[in-house]
């Protein structure tokens, strides 16, 4: 039996589909027995209680446990994986450990250095994840499987990268395994909202991503009908009614996105995905017009900068001229763009953020449904050079534990990174904006503030807004903080993150 464990990474109720634990567990033979552990499900809150449970009870089975497979996530999920992953290895020191993911795969070092990891898999994991088990079975050495760390007399061994395949080479992803209602839940989209990652990979060179980071500059597809067929059996048996695609870049070739679209409107799914803004831009009407049929309802754009300078050193390849024109031509179809910036440079933060925060101001002018999503930049290894010219690695943990710190999960999160170019003003500047702008323009994800707080704050932020006058908006802050209804959690990630509350 192995066990594919998926750690913590988000509130019970809005975990989402496990997709990565599930795609390995469909590639494994059939001879090979399986389950998956998710702690993002309210049972599994003592996640090691469970699995320590899940051992004891195999063990007697006449199929013990013989492999536990982590996938861990930058972030809150790397916090809840370790202690779980070292309290386990104490308890079962016989059974191996193996962790991959992006962590693993953008920070080997650390993890490979783990006493309580065995192995690490970078990159795509499904086919050195099979050969692993020849591994362990005493047939193949372990210097042969591409893609694999290991440990050679205590001393981590990193094998070359193994080329990766595109989802339509892969298995369908095993939906029999898991109870799906309990991973549906509302969204903005729908009352049933499920997620699904139709390619793999992004063929840009931008020098902040994980992305480029693991993958390289490349992109592959699964055919679209093969897409339409999974999210048509996930609303006809369990009443899906919307979906985030997971796919860095939905859109590429104008021909292959009609064709999605033109099968997924016969679903009549909402849906939301990422693609680039010069991509979009050369599409033409006809097209535009088939997205809107299918149900499309946001689109996320890497805007990242208001700045054509900053643009060309991040190697974006996109001008802020393209950003507001397809700000525009997209209203017209009455689709919500949703821009992504990436804030705080290391060689001039301030006046890159001045510059950013504009073309918000500008985007909003031109098109007020638009939504902006704000990051800090923290430095990624990178395949080439890092945008900034920093070493990303400088001054990150050696010890896998102490990634697991404050600091570190908001450095890994965007949170609230710890560079030294970014100052305590220069992010509260940039806060108090946010806090601006979304009280101005409540957002669409925005299902957690009380409506009176909303209406309130809009109020209050409307002549502020066309004043240019974000300094301290201190009585709209404490309006929306009265008027959330939870308290927010910080464990969420990209779209599902409800808009941020300044501290």
């Amino acid at each position: 039996m192995i066990l594919l464990v998926n750690p913590r990474a988000t509130k019970p109720g809005l975990r989402r589909f496990p997709l990565s634990i599930m795609a390995l567990g469909a590639a494994l033979p059939g001879d090979v027995s399986w389950d998956l552990v998710d702690g993002n499900k309210p049972e599994h809150g003592d996640l090691v209680e469970v699995l320590r449970q899940r051992i004891e009870a195999q063990r007697t089975s006449g199929d013990p446990v013989s492999l536990l497979a982590f996938t861990v996530m930058p972030g809150p999920q790397l916090a809840a994986a370790v202690p779980v992953t070292k309290r386990i290895k104490a308890l079962f020191p016989e059974i191996p450990i193996v962790w991959g993911g992006y962590f693993a795969s953008l920070y080997p070092q650390p993890v490979g250095n783990a006493p309580f990891i065995d192995f690490l898999v970078r990159g795509q994991g499904e086919r050195t994840f099979l050969e692993l088990l020849d591994v362990l079975a005493g047939k193949r050495d372990p210097g042969t499987v591409a893609g694999l760390g290991w440990k050679k007399d205590g001393t981590l061994v990193l094998n070359p990268e193994r080329p990766w395949i595109g989802p339509g080479e892969l298995p369908a992803p095993p939906y029999h395994r898991i109870h799906v209602p309990e991973y549906l839940e509302k969204t903005h989209l729908g009352a049933r909202s499920g997620v699904y990652q139709a390619s793999i990979g992004c063929p840009y060179t931008c020098s902040f991503c994980g992305v480029i980071s693991v993958y390289g500059s490349r992109e592959n597809f699964e055919e679209p009908a093969r897409t339409a067929k999974h999210l048509a059996f996930l609303k006809a048996e369990h009443g899906m009614d919307s979906v985030h695609f997971y796919d860095n870049n939905f859109f590429q070739a104008e021909a292959h996105g009609r064709e999605v679209c033109d099968r997924l409107t016969p679903l009549g799914l909402s849906w939301w995905c990422e693609s680039r803004i010069d991509v979009l831009l050369s599409y033409k009407d006809e097209t535009f017009r088939a997205m809107k049929a299918s149900g499309l309802r946001m689109v996320f754009f890497g805007a990242e900068s208001g700045s054509n300078e900053v643009l060309a050193k991040m190697e974006k390849r996109l001008t802020i001229e393209e950003t507001l024109a397809l700000a525009a031509r997209i209203k017209e179809w009455d689709i919500v763009p949703e821009f992504s910036f990436v804030l705080g440079g290391p060689e001039d933060p301030e006046h890159e953020i001045d510059q950013t925060l504009a073309l918000m101001k500008k985007l909003k002018d031109v098109n007020p449904a638009a939504e902006m999503v704000f990051y800090f930049y923290t430095p990624t290894p990178q395949r080439r050079a890092v945008y900034g010219g920093v070493n990303p690695l400088d001054g990150t943990p050696e010890a896998l534990e102490d990634w697991t710190t404050p600091e570190w999960v908001d450095f890994m999160t965007h949170e609230k990174p710890d560079v030294p170019w970014m100052t305590e003003a220069l992010r509260a500047k940039v806060l108090d904006f946010e806090l601006i702008l979304k009280s101005r323009f409540p957002s669409l994800h925005d299902l957690k503030t009380r409506p009176w707080g909303k209406v309130l704050a809009q109020r209050l932020a409307r002549r502020r807004w066309a004043d240019g006058d974000f300094r301290d908006p201190r009585l709209i802050r404490s309006i929306r903080k009265f008027a959330r209804v939870p308290k927010d959690d910080a464990q969420l990630y990209g779209h599902l993150r409800p808009p941020a509350e300044p501290a």
